[in-house]
């Protein structure tokens, strides 16, 4: 994980740190799992979620013409993001999460369980994802991307998975200083808006931008949200 690069004269120096290994990432995840919810409500992220959904999928209606549309969360943690879509798309959807910590995903069902959607979730890693190619019409992952040292190749697996067409929404950590605190508590990287604007492109998906982060002033100071399409036709 890139930490630190600075030039001075013909010197290049470079500090780099090494990414956790999931294993590792689960079991910190697993620790934190009890009281991870308040930390999401202490920052302001459900508010910040619902609103940079209708804000993303107001403007997308093969979501709203399908008869239940497929979303995939990876990376699903205690549900906060898949709830939000809930509230943010007013038509069903079938919904499949992944999460590599299983405490996470114990309070995901909790928090899924009652709100009427028909969910599925299930222990994974999102560099290789257990799904077939071209089922989703909207895959997304919050705060995942950043802890692994080849981001690219979870992405590629998300891509892999959306239907031609379909969308990819990824949020991240910032460059700020909060995004700095989060770097050295959990190795992650922190992007600007133009890097993340990079990964997607490079991954392969079309009309990248992105999103304007409203509510929560804590998660706007620490995030950063972009989203990008499938091409219909691929090359």
């Amino acid at each position: 994980i890139p930490v630190f690069a600075r030039r001075l004269g013909s010197w290049q120096f470079t500090l780099r740190r090494r990414a956790l290994r999931p294993d590792e990432l689960a079991a910190r995840y697993d620790q934190a799992a009890p009281g991870w919810s308040r930390t999401l409500d202490r920052l302001g992220v459900p508010n910040a979620y619902e609103t940079l959904l209708r804000t993303a999928l107001k403007d997308e209606p093969s979501l709203y013409r399908a008869p239940q549309a497929r979303v995939l969360d990876c990376g699903i943690g205690t549900g906060a993001l898949s709830a939000a879509l809930a509230d943010a798309l007013p038509v069903p959807f079938a919904l499949k999460g992944v999460d590599i910590s299983t405490r996470m995903l114990a309070r995901a069902r909790a928090r899924l369980y009652g709100t009427g959607i028909q969910s599925s979730l299930q222990q994974g890693d999102i560099q290789a994802l257990p799904f077939d190619s071209n089922q989703f019409d909207l895959a997304m992952t919050a705060h995942v991307l950043e802890h692994l040292a080849h981001p690219e190749t979870a992405l590629r697996e998300m891509f892999r998975v959306v239907k031609p067409g379909g969308l990819i929404l990824v949020c991240l950590t910032r460059r700020s200083p909060l995004g700095a605190y989060v770097q050295l508590k959990w190795r992650t990287h922190r992007v600007t808006g133009h890097e993340t604007e990079t990964w997607l492109r490079d991954a392969g998906l079309e009309n990248v931008r992105c999103l304007p982060l409203r509510g929560g002033v804590w998660y706007r100071q620490l995030s950063v949200a972009c989203i990008g399409r499938k091409p219909e036709t691929l090359i």
